[in-house]
């Protein structure tokens, strides 16, 4: 699994840390349970089950997250109806995965202004509107946020103002948020 790093100092205020893993589970612990603890050699973050791997870590409060799959599928929940564990937990499940699916991306709304832009595989692309991202319970399915036979990739929450970089395989580019067109759930982009 690839590696994540973080700046705690850009989120001063945020109290846990929240892992997804491609397998769909979250789990939420304590910030200062990783922070309190200063070992050269490290410390344990997480329990990983048996062909799983981290797909994302962030630092949050207690906001909504939304979850979405490289099957095209995303669940938006409450971050607080995740309880908080220990540090060497696997976590709960967070979206119930279809046969072949695996999480491509877990972030925390903090802004609920955002739209959802979500980038394929083969470079489709498009925005979905805050309103279309419903509140869900945690474990569920979730609901169709990309359609077509191409993979999701990556997703970022993103506003007018930004610019986005998206990087491939062999060649990257640079846009203006506000060019990805928004469209509805069941589309490609």
């Amino acid at each position: 699994s690839p590696a994540i790093m973080y700046s705690i100092y850009r989120d001063t205020d945020a109290k846990y840390v929240l892992f997804t893993t491609k397998n769909g589970l979250v789990k939420k612990t304590s910030l200062d349970e990783y922070v309190s603890t200063k070992k050269k050699t490290g410390i344990g973050a997480i329990t990983l089950r048996e062909g799983d791997s981290l797909a994302s870590v962030s630092l949050i409060k207690d906001e909504s997250i939304v979850i979405i799959t490289a099957g095209g599928y995303m669940l938006k929940c409450n971050s607080s109806d995740i309880s908080a564990t220990s540090r060497m937990t696997s976590g709960v499940k967070g979206i119930n995965l279809g046969k072949d699916d695996c999480v491509v991306a877990a972030l925390p709304i903090r802004d609920a202004k955002d739209e959802l832009a979500i980038f394929s595989e083969h470079g489709f692309g498009k925005k979905l509107a805050p309103t279309e991202m419903m509140t869900q319970k945690r474990g569920g399915k979730g609901i169709i946020c990309f359609k077509g036979s191409d993979k999701l990739a990556a997703a970022a929450l993103v506003s007018d103002g930004d610019m986005v970089l998206i990087c491939g395989d062999r060649s990257s580019i640079c846009i203006d948020a506000k060019e990805i067109p928004q469209l509805g759930r069941a589309t490609t982009g």
